[in-house]
């Protein structure tokens, strides 16, 4: 908790005067070349990684190096590609489409060579998160039509999980200890979060009053984050510290929802709310419960992604924008 101190008037003004102006926030927009979409999912030292639509609606996946170079780059025989997760050594996950639009999982390594990482057994795989130590965790459809979670190793081993009583799992989020996080249906059709630890324990979770639950971060410390619905079908933010605590919150002007998408450094959360018109804009929410809210000059629609998982000290939030042509354009905010 902060601590207040009392000062006098004087003593205020003089404090006043002497602190540095805030330093105010700058935005770097970016774009692969040929792009009309621009989507960017994952920033770790400000190396980004993401997805993009062609002006042909094709899809493809693109790492923009911390000077700015962008690379892209697409699976062999993809129908469609996305990128979800990477990590601090470069190495990138995300699955790509079949000719029939089944996800396959796919592991891309920073000289660029991409390895099938597909669970055997698996009609559809989806990758969304690794590690420093490259352990891949998504989740896969199997033969009869049933949802798993999984771990690869960088030895190519696997490692399921299931929640009791769920009919789909999905994962969304994972930290540097091979904890993970996202959501499950249960058989009554309602969707719950949850989080398993890197000793495999699993948790589930709703905040109170939650009709719908998704988790799609968890930071170093085990603290997942997301959103939920409430009985009238308006999302809020929330936040389980690792001992259970549950915070909900909402990004100022907020009236018709806000929604969480990642989790960084030094406990930041990145996302974007609605406004009384309907409009779209982006937040950063600080381990304090401080909040920020900003879009990038030009944009009529601001999407928060996530927060830098390796640079505390900027903010580095990543995620898009949409202009006034309707197209969309990557960006990272910094300090």
């Amino acid at each position: 908790m902060r601590k207040i101190i009392s000062l006098s008037m004087a003593a205020l003004a003089s404090a006043a005067l002497a602190q540095p102006a805030a330093a105010k926030a700058t935005f770097v927009t970016f774009d692969p070349p040929n792009s009309l979409y621009t989507y960017p999912m994952s920033v770790v030292d400000g190396v980004i990684a993401g997805s993009y639509e062609d002006t042909s609606f094709a899809q493809h996946g693109f790492v923009r190096a911390a000077d700015g170079t962008i690379t892209t780059f697409d699976p062999k025989g993809a129908n469609g590609t996305y990128v979800l997760g990477m990590n601090s050594g470069g190495v990138i996950a995300g699955y790509a489409d079949d000719a029939n639009y089944l996800g396959h999982a796919f592991m891309r390594a920073s000289d660029g060579s991409i390895t099938s990482i597909e669970p055997p057994g698996a009609v559809a795989s989806y990758a969304y998160g690794v590690d420093k130590k490259g352990v891949i965790a998504g989740y896969y459809q199997d033969g009869n039509s049933d949802w798993h979670g999984f771990l690869r190793k960088s030895s190519g081993k696997f490692k399921f999980f299931d929640i009791s009583g769920a009919t789909f799992v999905a994962v969304y989020g994972m930290n540097d200890h091979e904890a993970v996080a996202g959501f499950y249906r249960d058989q009554a059709d309602i969707t719950h979060g949850f989080v398993r630890d890197g000793n495999g324990t699993i948790q589930t979770f709703d905040p109170a009053g939650s009709t719908f639950t998704a988790a799609y971060g968890v930071d170093e410390e085990g603290a997942v984050t997301g959103y939920y619905m409430d009985a009238s079908f308006v999302a809020h933010g929330f936040l389980r510290e690792p001992d259970g605590t549950m915070t909900s919150f909402d990004a100022p002007g907020a009236a018709n929802g806000t929604y969480v998408n990642g989790i960084g450094a030094g406990g930041q959360i990145a996302g974007y709310f609605i406004d009384a018109d309907f409009a779209a804009h982006a937040f950063v929410r600080s381990k304090n419960g401080r909040i920020k809210t900003f879009d990038p000059p030009g944009s009529t629609g601001t999407y928060g992604q996530t927060v830098d998982s390796g640079r505390s000290d900027r903010g580095g939030v990543i995620g898009f924008y949409d202009d006034s042509a309707g197209a969309a354009h990557g960006y990272l905010r910094v300090k």
